[in-house]
Formats: structure tokens, sequence, C-alpha cells
């Protein structure tokens, strides 16, 4: 369910706070459902305990998840914390977009390019 990639830039918890979110937009992940224990998850992708601990945490930090003592991390019933997400996804395309323009692209130029890409 929950993917990372050893050639990401990204640090892994911070894949594992974007996959969390990803998988609640798409509603894979639906309000209350519980998350894969600590060990559970760290075991799965092969990585240490307390980078799933921090990934959590950040989660909960960002409104995506909450905690019962004893039982686990669950997904959040309002979506606050997708909200986060897509503004620090906008904010890297901003600055993306403006990367591109200072190399001579027009606003249409990405556009176009933006519409066939998902077609």
């Amino acid at each position: 369910m929950i993917h990372i990639s050893s050639n990401s830039a990204l640090p892994i918890f911070e894949q594992i706070v974007q996959e969390i979110g990803r998988l609640i937009a798409y509603e894979i992940l639906e309000p209350h459902d519980q998350l894969p224990s600590v060990r559970s998850l760290a075991k799965d992708l092969g990585i240490n305990p307390n980078t799933v601990v921090k990934a959590y945490d950040v989660c909960e930090k960002q409104n995506l998840i909450y905690s019962k003592k004893g039982l686990g991390f669950f997904v959040k019933a309002e979506q606050k914390g997708l909200n986060s997400l897509l503004d620090n996804a906008y904010q890297e395309l901003n600055q993306s977009v403006d990367s591109i323009m200072q190399l001579g692209d027009t606003v249409e130029d990405i556009t176009h390019y933006i519409k066939e890409a998902f077609k």
C-alpha cells in the first residue's frame, strides 16, 4: 500500500507522509481506517521503525491521522491535513513554473505541456 523509493531525493519519512496523503486523497484510506503499526510498516518497507514514527508524527501534526493510545494510528475524518500537502505541492509547482519561465517558456507553453501530458 505505501511505497517508497530509495532513488528519491525526498527523505524516506517525507515519502511516507506523501504516500499517506495520496492514499487519503484517492480515498484508498478512508476516515478512521487504521494504518499499519510502526513495526509492521518498518518491516514491510525494510526501514528503521524510528523513520515510521517520524512520518506518523508529521502526519499527525498535519492533521492527516490521529493516534489512540495502545491501538495505533487512524485516518482523520476531516481532510484539513490534505490542504497542507496540497499547499506544499503547489509551492513546488510554482517554483518549477518560475524556473521554466526563466528558461524562456511562456505560461501558455507550460499550460499546453501540462494538458498534453495528462490527457
